[in-house]
């Protein structure tokens, strides 16, 4: 058996939805109108901020959002592109290329990256450059050049690279400063700090694009690396997105080196944003070296080693207090634990009673190639008798590398596995024998129901135990009928199994005597004033004549049954009364003639109620989830049920769930007369 391993990011603060469509939208009108006015948009393709930040809100929200963003940003493309004259074919062209771009970047940088994205890193800052920079406007340069080529006669290589410059330089300085920012790692940075950076990176552009024949142009670049050096990433990334603004706000008012060019358009714009990404990227990649330094500095392989030592010595002792058997056990060590000391491990535990070996190991290299082992350590797992619970292997690519240090942190290290195997197997042996109780208590659903085929199934809340209060039975009654019968005692484990079992009895026989439903709960209503913790009991009691096909059924304080057909699913709501203990109004029932291959569901609340959510709009959910199933047998809608509104959810309540299908009329073994 092997061990998987994972990792999550930290939670972020969930934004609603239309929060984020609205700041998307009043930024993408904003940058792109900001195109159009002052940068000369759509005569020539400029800097084009919006690609930054729709790629941005793409990044930073889960992907089942990613559909509204992209539908919001086309219709803001289209919406400004044509205020501004362009016909409603190219501004869809336009939509088309500026979301199948940032789209294309999102997915590849979500593929490589899926966790959080720290430009600080070499890696993240590559990806960063090949996926958004470069992937993702290459995309979108292919489809506006063609609308370009189309909508105004522009050359298509031209318009290509200068479109792709254009939207990279956005993607660039835009989502490259809202990533910093949102995964800084200072939570808290100088506000007057940041701003005063950000104001001298745009005083030093104004001065050195304002004359036209004395070259000042570079004085944006020793800023920029000055900032680099001495503030954080984020803040360098900021000062360079207002460069780039205020470049080319200057060049579009005649202004600057690039003003003063006699050329194409297209070449002054195309220059210019790789003059200003190249600046921005420069000091980008010195930032990232700086920080690399100080953490250097910061961290020796000593202390860095003993931190992530400590940090994931006290994940592993979190995880052992969690879990449960002794796979969690094997499996929590595997991941958080060899790791600590080893370049490869494997964990070994010997079932309670013996047994043979269960083995799980750490991952192997890419590709299946076994590990180079240069040299290993064992330690055995101590037991209270003496006897070993298992072994822990740690294995080293490196010689000689059991030192004193690693051994003593292994013998820990097996020390702590040891305690928790000794409670798994306490538990084990507790799961197994509260198991086979609960197996006792259920009835065994036998084949003399000739009439019917049953379906039922049993989730308790109680995860420690595995034993509760809900039932549910199925029985034959005199004269050919068959009773069922589905109850919940208040309180999990065993005073609440034992309750119910009691309960469970009495209202079999009483049944074999009573001549329907309601006299039923009403003898047993008697009879649970004798019983322990029966009190406000819910009960629902029904019995089926095959010969009439003649359901008559009554609930003392339980759930509706709800009837399935050809024609849907609706409850029977008839039979109504207090649960048992609190009340000695006389009880009612109601009666249904039953179609061929109807299902009769009796459930208890386990299934339909939830902290946070309203009974009735679960038990539509029920209805519905019973409805929508063609033809189901019991078996099969009882398993859709289940998964439909339970599935792996943590159960705060036992639940039961019957499912009897009325097949036609047919002899039945009688357990009586």
């Amino acid at each position: 058996m092997t061990s998987s391993t994972g990792h999550a990011s930290a939670p972020a603060r969930r934004v609603p939805l239309w929060r984020v469509l609205a700041v998307v939208v009043l930024a993408y009108a904003a940058g792109a109108s900001l195109a159009f006015v002052s940068f000369g948009a759509p005569s020539i393709v400029v800097l084009f901020l919006p690609a930054g930040v729709t790629l941005s809100a793409l990044v930073l929200s889960p992907r089942r959002r990613w559909p509204w963003i992209l539908a919001a940003v086309a219709v803001t493309e289209i919406a400004v592109d044509m205020s501004h004259g362009m016909a409603l074919r190219w501004a869809a062209g336009f939509a088309l290329a500026n979301t199948a771009e940032p789209l294309v970047g999102a997915l590849l940088l979500r593929r490589f990256l899926p966790a959080e994205v720290d430009l600080r890193r070499r890696r993240d800052l590559l990806v960063f450059l090949a996926c958004c920079v470069g992937a993702g406007p290459i995309t979108g340069a292919t489809i506006g050049a063609t609308m370009l080529a189309g909508s105004l006669g522009a050359p298509w290589p031209q318009s290509f690279v200068s479109f792709w410059a254009g939207d990279a330089t956005g993607v660039l300085t835009v989502a490259g400063t809202f990533l910093a920012w949102r995964y800084r790692p200072d939570p808290k940075p100088g506000a007057v700090r940041g701003a005063v950076s950000v104001g001298s990176a745009v005083a030093a552009t104004v001065i050195g694009f304002w004359p036209h024949d004395v070259p000042l142009f570079y004085l944006p670049i020793p800023v920029l690396f000055a900032l680099a050096f001495s503030r954080t990433l984020e803040v360098t990334l900021a000062a360079g997105l207002a460069t780039t603004v205020t470049a080319n706000l200057m060049t579009s008012t005649g202004h600057g080196p690039w003003a003063a060019l006699q050329t194409s358009e297209q070449l002054i714009t195309m220059s210019l944003q790789l003059f200003l990404a190249t600046t921005i990227l420069g000091a980008w990649i010195l930032a990232v070296g700086v920080a690399e330094r100080d953490s250097a500095r910061w961290d020796t392989s000593v202390e860095r080693a003993a931190r992530l030592r400590l940090h994931a010595l006290q994940v592993l002792t979190t995880d052992l207090a969690k879990a449960v058997t002794s796979e969690d056990i094997a499996r929590a060590v595997v991941r958080e634990g060899i790791g600590m000391i080893a370049d490869h491990g494997s964990v070994a535990v010997v079932p309670p009673g013996g047994g043979e070996t269960v083995l799980w190991t750490s991952p192997d290299r890419p590709g299946g190639q076994a590990p180079d082992v240069r040299s290993s350590l064992s330690v055995p797992i101590p037991g209270d008798d003496g006897q070993a619970l298992g072994s822990l292997t740690f294995s080293f690519h490196r010689e000689h590398s059991a030192d004193a240090d690693v051994v003593a942190f292994a013998e820990t290290l097996a020390n702590l596995t040891a305690q928790a195997l000794r409670r798994a197997h306490v538990y084990e042996r507790e799961h197994n024998a509260t198991q086979q109780l609960q197996q006792a208590l259920l009835p065994v659903l036998g084949s003399e129901l000739d009439s019917v085929q049953v379906s039922a199934d049993y989730r308790p809340a109680d995860v420690a135990h595995q034993v509760g209060g809900d039932w549910y039975d199925v029985f034959t009654l005199p004269h050919g009928r068959i009773g069922f019968s589905v109850g919940d005692v208040v309180g999990h484990q065993l005073a609440a199994a034992a309750a119910m079992a009691r309960l469970q009895s009495a209202l079999r026989i009483l049944a074999q005597a009573a001549p329907g439903p309601a006299q039923v709960l009403d003898e047993l209503d008697r009879a649970s004033s004798l019983i322990p913790d029966a009190k406000t009991t819910t009960v629902g009691y029904a019995d089926y004549d095959p010969a009439t096909r003649m359901l008559r059924y009554a609930c003392a304080g339980h759930l509706p049954p709800l009837l399935v057909t050809g024609d849907g699913a609706a409850y029977l709501w008839g039979g109504r009364s207090l649960p048992l203990g609190a009340g000695t109004a006389t009880r009612g029932q109601g009666q249904v003639v039953v179609p061929d291959d109807a299902v009769f569901v009796w459930f208890t609340d386990g299934l339909v109620e939830r902290p946070d959510e309203q009974l009735a709009v679960n038990m539509q959910r029920l209805a519905d989830a019973a409805g929508s199933l063609p033809g189901p047998d019991a078996a099969t809608l009882c398993r859709h049920l289940l998964a439909h509104m339970a599935g792996d959810r943590t159960r705060t309540d036992d639940t039961v769930i019957l499912c009897v299908q009325f097949t036609g009329a047919g002899p039945v073994t009688p357990e009586n007369g």
